[in-house]
């Protein structure tokens, strides 16, 4: 279907009868012009004095020209129908690691830090599917920082907060995180769809995980888990009271190291049905991020719009060539 939004212009295509009658007073002239000065044969070959399906054709030309330029003044659009796909709205709990082991700069400028810098661009960058993110963070305990929101502002500043928190943490809880993430699932009553993202080094030394799998099961959830580190044994950074860096020892002295571990991030992927990436640099978080909601991502309907092109462009260059080929024609 096609409207014109310039309908008052119609009349410019007067021009085309005032051009076909101008055409035939033009070819009148010419052949009287050639009776009065006859070329002589041995000059025929040379002559530029076109046919009378030359003329035909440059008339066509000219017409069709002077059509295509009045057809672009009237604005023509078509009318496109378009169906996007909707999908069903999804809420993101992120579990995010703080445990000390996540301070070591074997991916820039540490562990953590690279975790909230993606977090972020990923709040920035929100796909469409995803309506809400709740914000869990967990080390030998677990806090939630925010329940389901969707401002993204608010929650920024708690990534902010907690990247610029100097305080050490200890021990690494899985499970508690896990219990967290249902407690802010819990306490929703909006009936949309879950998802669970556990961020982590792998590390696990607490004596929940077992019954916390448990539940996700029972519930028919999916834990998809995002592994952050490198395969080097790397020391751990701690905060100094001079406010420099140091490096966390045992008591007999001897520096600690911390290696990445993926076993228990691939167990409670494995357990609940969810994924697993790994990220070595950090840049990778955030794809993975992005996989999670697009493996997740149920159709619920389509959508139906209506859209205007305009065609003028077209009109134009249509007209532009046919005056193209009628300097070649005459």
């Amino acid at each position: 279907m096609i409207r014109f939004l310039r309908l008052d212009l119609i009349n410019w295509f007067f021009i085309v009868p005032a051009l076909l009658a101008g055409w035939t007073l033009r070819g009148r002239y010419l052949s009287a012009v050639r009776r009065r000065a006859p070329i002589a044969p041995r000059f025929a070959p040379l002559s530029r004095r076109s046919t009378r399906t030359r003329s035909a054709a440059g008339l066509g030309v000219a017409i069709a020209g002077a059509g295509a330029l009045v057809l672009a003044l009237l604005r023509p659009q078509a009318i496109v129908t378009l169906r996007t796909p909707e999908y069903e709205r999804q809420d993101l709990i992120v579990m995010l690691d703080r445990s000390i082991s996540m301070r070591a700069h074997d991916v820039a400028p540490s562990r953590f830090s690279r975790a909230t810098l993606e977090l972020r661009n990923f709040l920035r960058h929100k796909p469409e599917g995803i309506d809400r993110v709740g914000l869990v963070g967990f080390a030998d305990a677990s806090v939630i920082l925010s329940y389901l929101s969707g401002d993204a502002d608010s929650l920024s500043f708690y990534l902010d907060w907690i990247d610029a928190d100097p305080t050490v943490f200890f021990g690494t809880n899985i499970g508690a995180a896990l219990q967290s993430a249902r407690e802010v699932a819990a306490k929703d009553h909006r009936r949309t769809k879950k998802l669970y993202v556990l961020v982590s080094d792998g590390e696990d030394y607490g004596g929940e995980l077992d019954r916390a799998l448990a539940r996700f099961r029972a519930d028919g959830a999916r834990i998809h888990c995002i592994g952050i580190g490198s395969d080097a044994s790397v020391p751990i950074p701690v905060p100094r009271p001079d406010g420099r860096e140091g490096w966390l020892r045992d008591d007999d002295g001897r520096l600690v190291q911390t290696k990445f571990d993926e076993s228990t991030l691939r167990r409670v992927a494995l357990a609940t049905g969810g994924r697993y990436f790994r990220s070595t640099t950090g840049g990778d978080l955030a794809r993975g991020l992005a996989d999670v909601v697009s493996s997740e991502r149920t159709l619920a309907g389509w959508r139906t719009t209506a859209q205007y092109r305009d065609l003028y462009p077209l009109a134009l260059g249509a007209g532009a060539v046919a005056i193209a080929s009628l300097w070649l024609l005459l």
